[in-house]
């Protein structure tokens, strides 16, 4: 069996510091997050501080040179080239302006062509800044074509003014600060709690700001502004958390004795429970005079406050159009777009600017999208600087695995966990799907993506042809050691131009078989017994192994002689992340039965509508969502006329497609899945993981991600009575609800869990390659 090489680059992070600031908590995300590839060392400047033991306690070795702030040290300076010298990385990644002109010289002087700065100031005080920092600003854009590879600025606003301060354009990149969505959430429980301890009640309208006290924050702005609001909102209250924000701030003290508003602000100081405070306030202030990338921005968008902003460096682009944005310095406007943001609280406007906001911080500033894109600033620089990166040449003789996939939106949301696990194990890992939107987010994780021609239908016998030739061809170019399908398509293309192509080995994931095995027909069954043919030839390797997710679709293609029994590899979906999915209680209210799927026919769609329809009025409340759209693609698809019927009909709430699927089930209370036939649904298991009853159909794959009567209930296929009963059962009963929910979350932490899916995975294509 062939070794895999550990062939991740070795990155050193030199840093002014690691005290409490956004520089240090960006840096602690980065090397920590469970995405990163790289092995990381921190050196700091100066010492521990915060993050120093923090980063020890996650396995990353931290050295500190301790040489006082603002003052240089020769000794510190030697030191650090000596350890430059010594650890031999194949990048330097430093941070702010003292490391990157201390630690981006040394690096050069130690040999070490592959330096990336980054930029953590806006730049728009620094005219007004010390002396030191103007002379350090200086001195750096002077340096910043001859040092750098790559400057990275953390805010798009802060690229162009130090661009205007004389640095070099064509080595500047903006990376957006990104954030780990498993910390930053909505936390219902945490809500009551927090606003309980503050003697406030749920209804209450409560604004905050997270910020120490420093007059680039402008607190004297935020609290005029305040003051101003109270006249419309006399119940309106304020809690402000940071370094400074106490009663031992006389400053800020007498700032709030001049406006009368001492007793409706709460004073919370430093805080380790940020997320916590984030779901316990209804809005968010950033009432700053000069910003980067305001960390905080994103971050209370993504645990659910609505946001309001001053224009100052990237917060208004943050924001979008789901936050109120005002200019700096001027308390009465900061008032009025505070108080467009209170008139529509618990409003459906609100709900919808939190729910977009989410999902405006998961697209665009997500931790592993951060992580993907310094990866690859850092694998760029490797490979323009061979020299000093032994490990990256050794990438070149790595394992290649290529996975083929129909839709880039399913790998992402099905294989993307697999394959980032593949890339840290050493793989060399390229993706083929057809195009669309989300196929930049495959890139974007430092993947290599390729586009293959391939139609939903499969109604053109050329358009088939040429998506095999297309696949064939692939192959013969990028020359993998192992190929990856997945679905119906692939998996039957991708297998007879493995063969074809002479690909060393070949697996099939078949996640469910599909449209052509689930209808009904009568008579012979031409599609069928084409559709089994083409299996034959594409599951013939002889070095392969075809994953099922259930028992029947395996007894299925057994019998049909399409599969030999050494062939066979039994992995039970395709896992859940069991840190984002997480067990969340009830939410109050009517009960809320949801259906997230595509709208196929043969997922049961119309049965949902149907059930839905039955049980209108009954005295539960209870409300049915569904959740997807229609595939036009598929023979199965529902209309887009019928989808309006429903919607205009009003017996279900369609929601359309939706990405943060933790985030609906803990506003839920059933899940719902009526399909003919499954793989294994990651609907259910994801709504088993979050502690959700589920009601799904007796069918192959829907029973088996469910034990039946422990964490859900059966109903036939096609019998929307029987479904409408079972739903109304659970949603009349709420402690069957939590039982059901409880023992879901163990079968998912015991059977689904995504860390033991990826290693079986592993563990396959492992005993392949040889």
């Amino acid at each position: 069996m062939t070794t895999v090489e550990d062939t991740s680059l070795q990155v050193v992070h030199i840093i002014s510091g690691l005290g409490l600031g956004g520089a240090e908590t960006v840096l602690h995300r980065l090397v920590t997050a469970s995405s990163q590839a790289s092995r990381s060392i921190v050196i700091s400047l100066g010492d521990d501080g915060v993050f120093g033991p923090r980063l020890r306690a996650a396995g990353i070795d931290v050295y500190c040179l301790n040489m006082r702030p603002g003052r240089l040290s020769p000794a510190g300076v030697w030191r650090l080239y000596r350890l430059l010298r010594q650890i031999r990385p194949d990048v330097v990644q430093t941070w702010m302006y003292h490391a990157d002109l201390l630690g981006g010289v040394a690096a050069r002087l130690a040999g070490i062509g592959a330096v990336s700065w980054g930029i953590r100031n806006s730049g728009a005080n620094l005219r007004q800044g010390s002396r030191s920092a103007r002379a350090l600003a200086w001195v750096c854009a002077r340096l910043s074509g001859l040092v750098p590879g790559v400057i990275v600025s953390c805010a798009q606003d802060a690229s162009l003014r130090h661009q205007e301060w004389g640095y070099r354009a064509d080595r500047m990149l903006v990376i957006p600060n990104g954030y780990d969505l498993s910390r930053w959430r909505v936390r219902p429980q945490a809500r009551i709690a927090l606003r309980t301890s503050w003697g406030l009640a749920e209804d209450t309208p409560l604004i905050g700001s997270v910020a120490r006290w420093n007059p680039l924050k402008d607190h004297a702005n935020l609290l005029r502004a305040f003051a101003l609001s109270l006249a419309a909102y006399r119940d309106l209250r304020c809690v402000l958390v940071g370094l400074g924000m106490d009663d031992a701030n006389a400053e800020l003290a007498a700032l709030m004795a001049s406006l009368n508003v001492r007793d409706k602000v709460i004073l919370l100081g430093p805080r380790d429970d940020v997320p916590d405070i984030m779901s316990a306030i209804d809005v968010h202030v950033l009432s700053s005079c000069a910003e980067g990338f305001p960390n905080v921005v994103a971050e209370a968008m993504a645990a659910g406050a609505l946001c309001v902003v001053t224009d100052v460096g990237d917060a208004a682009s943050i924001v979008a159009d789901e936050g109120w944005i005002a200019p700096a310095r001027n308390p009465a406007a900061l008032s009025e777009a505070m108080n467009r943001a209170v008139a529509v609280l618990g409003s459906s406007e609100a709900s919808g600017r939190t729910h977009r906001g989410r999902e405006r911080v998961r697209r665009e500033y997500s931790l592993d999208n951060m992580v993907a894109a310094y990866q690859t600033v850092w694998q760029r620089l490797a490979d323009d600087f061979p020299s000093c990166a032994k490990r990256t040449r050794a990438a070149q003789r790595a394992p290649r695995l290529l996975y083929v996939v129909n839709n880039p939106a399913f790998f992402l949301s099905h294989r993307l966990a697999l394959a980032m696990a593949a890339k840290e194990a050493g793989f060399d890992v390229h993706v083929a799907t057809m195009d669309g939107p989300a196929a930049a987010q495959i890139t974007a994780h430092g993947l290599s993506h390729h586009v293959i021609p391939m139609t939903r239908s499969g109604k053109n016998p050329l358009q088939e042809l040429h998506t095999l030739y297309a696949l064939w061809h692939l192959y013969r170019r990028v020359r993998p050691d192992l190929v990856h399908a997945v679905t119906i398509k692939p998996v039957l293309y991708g297998g007879i131009a493995a063969r074809l192509a002479g690909v060393p080995a070949f697996v099939a994931a078949v996640s469910g078989l599909g449209f052509v095995f689930t209808r009904n027909t009568q008579g012979f069954d031409f599609v069928r017994q084409a559709a089994v043919a083409l299996y034959r030839l594409a599951l013939g390797h002889s070095n392969s192994r075809v994953i099922f997710q259930n028992a029947n679709d395996c007894e299925v293609l057994s019998r049909a002689g399409i599969v030999r029994s050494e062939q066979v590899v039994m992995v039970r979906g395709s896992g859940v992340d069991l840190n984002w999915f997480r067990a969340t209680p009830e939410p109050r209210g009517a009960p809320v039965a949801i259906m997230v799927s595509r709208l196929l026919r043969d997922k049961g769609v119309c049965e949902f509508v149907a059930a839905a329809r039955a049980s209108a009025g009954c005295a539960s409340g209870l409300r049915w969502v569904l959740v997807g759209s229609p595939d036009p693609g598929n023979p199965a698809s529902i209309s887009a006329a019928e989808l309006e019927l429903w919607q205009s009909e009003g017996v279900v709430e369609c929601m359309g497609e939706q990405t943060d699927i933790a985030s609906l089930y803990a506003y839920a209370h059933i899940a719902v899945l009526p399909s003919y036939r499954e793989g294994l649904p990651k609907s259910l298991i994801e709504a088993a993981a979050c502690a959700r009853a589920v009601v799904t159909t007796d069918v192959p794959g829907c029973r088996d991600a469910i034990e039946p009567d422990v964490t859900g209930l059966l109903v036939p296929a096609r019998d929307a009575a029987a479904l409408a009963a079972a739903v109304q059962r659970l949603a009349d009963d709420a402690g069957l609800r939590r039982r059901f929910g409880a023992a879901g979350r163990e079968l998912a932490e015991r059977e689904f869990d995504i860390r033991k899916v990826v290693r079986a995975h592993l563990d396959i294509y492992q005993a392949l390659i040889v």
